[in-house]
């Protein structure tokens, strides 16, 4: 059921920073393998802990999630099956979450005596609002697909046989856009909710601008340009980046990334 050891966490943080590391690689798609997404934190051994070492698995699987959440490239989940207590945490750290029909949400930590400690009780709330995230958490209630989709913890539901597909076409879009632009859009975006209107601005500032130390705006407006006046001045959609312009964009945000993820770096040395 694609439960989360502390090996598996481990692996999972290894291959982010590889992926991360790879100029060629655009964006991220998680699914699981077989028919569930995700079944939670591993279970074996927990029982035994004591506080010391309940809080250790906690910080381990909150540094995974949150290194997804923070990832300078856009992930997509692709749910296919379940998708409960950590699975569900993994599920909204990501950007864009698709599902099948068959997939299923719910956070029954509680019917275990714990509650969800790989961030969903923080960004549960920040999504769907305290009286929706307190239903799901306190309750342990489970969430079909559609009504995931009703509640804005997924972007949408396939159809029977077109997750992987469909997850694919999305993943080649978010590719066909600038890379650090959508770095610096997600970071936006993640911090909109914290802070004070005029901070966000003063952010979002921030943010376009570091844009242009990687040459990719200027690049694309040029080809925009020169598009526009071939057709007779109508818009022409923009296109990519080159790959080397791309490698300027990874390039001038990799302090932040790495900045960033100095305190999950401690937790598994």
């Amino acid at each position: 059921m694609n439960a989360l050891s502390p090996r598996s966490l481990r692996a999972l943080w290894r291959v982010l920073g590889e992926l991360e590391a790879d100029p060629e690689i655009r964006a991220l798609v998680i699914t699981g393998a077989g028919e569930a997404f995700c079944a939670g934190m591993e279970m074996s051994g927990l029982e035994g802990s004591d506080p010391l070492a309940a809080r250790r698995r906690c910080r381990e699987l909150q540094a995974v999630v949150g290194r997804v959440a923070d990832s300078p490239l856009p992930v997509i989940a692709a749910v296919n099956g379940v998708a409960m207590g950590a699975g569900l945490e993994l599920c909204l750290a990501c950007d864009l979450a698709l599902a099948s029909p068959r997939a299923r949400f719910g956070y029954p930590e509680t019917r275990l005596g714990m509650i969800p400690c790989g961030g969903g009780t923080q960004r549960l709330v920040r999504l769907v609002g305290l009286r929706r995230a307190e239903e799901l958490v306190l309750t342990g209630r489970i969430l079909s697909a559609r009504e995931a989709a009703e509640w804005g913890l997924i972007n949408g539901v396939t159809g029977e046989d077109a997750l992987e597909r469909e997850a694919d076409e999305l993943a080649r879009r978010l590719a066909g856009c600038g890379k650090l632009a959508l770095y610096q859009a997600k970071r936006c975006l993640r911090r909109a909710p914290d802070l004070p209107l005029e901070r966000g601005l003063e952010h979002e500032a921030e943010c376009f601008a570091t844009c242009f130390a990687s040459g990719e705006p200027a690049a694309s407006l040029k080809r925009y340009s020169a598009q526009a006046g071939a057709e007779g001045g109508g818009g022409a959609p923009l296109e990519a980046a080159s790959e080397a312009e791309e490698g300027r964009g990874a390039a001038a945000g990799r302090k932040e990334d790495e900045r960033e993820a100095g305190e999950g770096d401690a937790i598994f040395e």
